[in-house]
């Protein structure tokens, strides 16, 4: 299928993307003199020297886990720009399915004849997981390569969004065949594509809010109780 419009929404998403990574930077950055402050105060107790030191390792700390969360918030921006505002998630499902399948025509799954009954009715569903993961890597290795730190945040972005929708798919093959003992790869790939952008859109959102929540909270504790324990060398 024709996925130049897929490419040019992730292309338009490198600026939220951008943005995002700039934003988080900078707010990151306060912390990181908010806590380089704190630990100074806690660590120092009459040595300056002690007090240098626990900041220097705030403002290392903050920096390596800054940076980590500015590139996941960035990617995520990234996503969610191109499920929620562009609604092209649909067409990687689609993409990826054909790889599966094997054809790209909508005909029921039963009626398809020899093609698909050989690659999906029937098959076991850790063959049909690993199918799937086989159309995903190729989806990733197919991606444009070049392009410089936006060819690179392009890929990225991709990539992130075929992770996600690949481990809602795995979710719904699991329940197809709990369900009905087989999967309708047909009706799984019909279904998700028309439902991906707002499930890709609730899960990256929380894992975003997640992952912000988990690295700032780490920050905190790790440079106040680094502080803590340098209080106690005598310097």
């Amino acid at each position: 299928m024709d996925l130049r419009p897929f490419m040019q929404g992730v292309a338009a998403a490198l600026g939220p993307a951008l943005r995002a990574f700039f934003l988080t930077a900078a707010t990151m950055s306060l912390l990181a003199v908010v806590l380089a402050g704190s630990s100074y105060a806690i660590a120092a107790d009459g040595s300056a020297l002690r007090g240098a030191l626990a900041a220097i390792v705030a403002l290392a700390l903050s920096a390596v886990l800054g940076f980590t969360l500015s590139w996941k918030r960035a990617l995520g921006a990234g996503v969610l720009q191109v499920v929620r505002s562009k609604r092209l998630g649909g067409m990687l499902v689609t993409a990826v399915f054909e790889r599966l399948l094997g054809v790209s025509d909508q005909a029921e799954a039963g009626a398809r004849g020899g093609r698909v009954a050989q690659a999906v009715e029937g098959v076991p569903i850790n063959e049909a997981v690993k199918r799937l993961r086989l159309a995903v890597i190729h989806r990733v290795q197919a991606a444009p390569r070049g392009g410089g730190l936006r060819g690179l945040l392009r890929r990225k972005i991709e990539a992130q969004l075929l992770k996600t929708i690949e481990a809602l798919t795995l979710a719904r093959f699991r329940n197809e065949a709990h369900q009905k003992g087989g999967i309708d790869l047909v009706k799984v790939r019909d279904e998700l594509a028309q439902g991906v952008d707002d499930l890709v859109t609730d899960e990256i959102e929380g894992t975003l809010l997640v992952t912000t929540l988990l690295l700032v909270g780490a920050a905190a504790a790790a440079s106040l109780g680094a502080a803590a324990g340098i209080q106690d060398i005598p310097l």
